[in-house]
């Protein structure tokens, strides 16, 4: 066990990297295998893995951190999920789906869901692999600074990152301390050498818009309207991700771009829950619901893919520029409803 007041090796955390990549990188760069390392200095009542740390991050743990660190308690303090409290959701849930943040469901310290993305162009040019928090927002898919697809499992086995674990059945402390944080855990394959596929848009108004909101969230310095957009691109990714609503709405939109939708697992029921690619096309979907406003909306309801009643249901605080646009789709409907009754008299 470590004595001084700062541990021998006392990284502090990368830019924008999350809290368990930067935990793993200190224990390793002590020469300790994770769990022998949080043992000592945490104390066996503490069990940290079992949990996600990143979303779920107990004080005591981001107090200790920073005192052994030197590493001021704000700075620790954004190495977590709640950073984007206030931007992407507004309190943090203690259980459940977080709103646009993507579920690790971890049970007995294993991950049930490939909640996890990195950018394979991103781990081959850090110096030192690390994973960021950016990394755990649900519609970033894509990363715009390589404009390539994320990835969220490892393509040679299928299984999701777990970098906590790469030393699991390894003997030697040492050797099981080499090994980069780009290492799947179950095969040993690094992820930084996962291919990388172009990420492809519908439009490039989509692209632009999606990669603006992603800086604004990182930086922390979104307008109103992106503020706004985000509101109502949740609520259009939750009716495309569940229920009828889903089905006719993606049929719609394959009829007006010609092409074949994947169809998200609807038993999962939440957008966040589903793998990066479904994903990826949901949030396109969404994106030109979005675009040319409110014209590609009013079509949708035009064609009987989506109903008025749907656009409000559960949504807080919505925009004052999407309202009126419901608001004039209520009336449209009941003008359409005179008409059909006149004529059927």
């Amino acid at each position: 066990m470590f004595t001084g007041k700062l541990w021998p090796v006392h990284p502090h955390p990368y830019q924008d990297e999350l809290l368990s990549s930067w935990l793993v990188r200190i224990a390793h760069a002590n020469g300790e295998k994770v769990q022998s390392f949080c043992h000592h200095e945490f104390g066996q009542k503490h069990q940290i893995w079992n949990r996600d740390i990143d979303r779920l991050s107990p004080d005591w743990l981001l107090n200790k951190l920073s005192e052994k660190t030197a590493t001021p308690i704000e700075r620790v303090r954004q190495t977590t999920l709640k950073r984007y409290e206030g931007v992407l959701f507004d309190h943090t849930a203690l259980s459940g789906v977080e709103k646009w943040i993507t579920p690790l469901r971890i049970y007995h310290r294993t991950r049930k869901s490939h909640g996890l993305q990195f950018c394979p162009e991103c781990l081959k040019e850090d110096a030192e692999p690390y994973f960021r928090t950016q990394w755990r927002v649900a519609f970033h898919t894509f990363c715009p600074k390589h404009n390539v697809m994320m990835h969220d499992r490892c393509p040679c086995c299928g299984e999701p990152v777990v970098f906590q674990r790469i030393e699991l059945g390894k003997g030697n402390e040492e050797t099981a301390c080499d090994k980069p944080l780009s290492t799947c855990f179950n095969c040993g394959f690094d992820l930084a050498d996962s291919k990388p596929e172009e990420a492809v848009f519908w439009s490039n108004d989509i692209s632009a818009s999606w990669g603006q909101l992603l800086s604004g969230i990182q930086e922390n310095k979104l307008t109103k309207y992106q503020s706004e957009q985000l509101i109502v691109l949740h609520q259009f990714v939750k009716l495309l991700s569940s229920g009828v609503t889903s089905e006719k709405l993606l049929c719609f939109i394959e009829s007006n771009h010609n092409e074949t939708l994947k169809r998200p697992t609807l038993h999962l029921r939440h957008f966040e829950a589903n793998d990066m690619k479904t994903r990826f096309q949901i949030a396109q979907c969404a994106w030109w619901l979005l675009s040319d406003w409110p014209q590609n909306l009013y079509h949708s309801w035009l064609k009987g893919s989506i109903r008025y009643n749907c656009l409000l249901k559960d949504l807080e605080k919505s925009p004052d520029w999407y309202i009126e646009s419901v608001e004039n789709l209520r009336l449209n409907y009941k003008v359409r409803q005179k008409l059909y009754h006149s004529l059927n008299k």
